[in-house]
């Protein structure tokens, strides 16, 4: 079976821009038969911030044609019912939204935050580096 490996913004971020743990394991991650996507919503993040089109572009190829995952309806239910279930914690809004895309994917979620995402019901979580929450 293929692993699907769904990255959070951040570890996005980091792995583009500066050596670390982060880029070490993208680079491992691409290199394997693994599956990379990212939410439409962490897409959307990514986006949103002061990326140089080199980094844009990088992204654009790691994840191809099919590596964005739409947010539907169904998912913005399911995403919905876990916001409620966790109290509305409204600046966790976009991650409980990014968490649930990877749980409905089965894919293994690379963060380096992963104590917003950590009570997301049947997420699997992979923090960037050991220790790192």
């Amino acid at each position: 079976m293929v692993d699907r490996l769904h990255l959070d913004t951040d570890f996005l971020v980091f792995a583009l821009a500066q050596d670390g743990p982060e880029r070490a394991r993208l680079r491992e991650a691409a290199a394997s038969e693994a599956v990379l996507e990212i939410s439409a919503i962490a897409w959307y993040e990514f986006c949103c911030g002061p990326r140089t089109p080199d980094e844009v572009s990088a992204a654009r190829q790691l994840f191809g044609e099919d590596g964005v995952v739409p947010f539907t309806r169904d998912l913005a239910e399911r995403a919905g019912e876990q916001f409620r279930r966790l109290g509305s914690p409204r600046r966790r809004a976009a991650d409980i939204a990014v968490g649930t895309t990877a749980v409905d994917q089965g894919a293994l979620l690379l963060s380096r935050n992963t104590r917003d995402f950590s009570d997301i019901d049947s997420l699997r979580l992979e923090p960037a580096a050991p220790g790192r929450r």
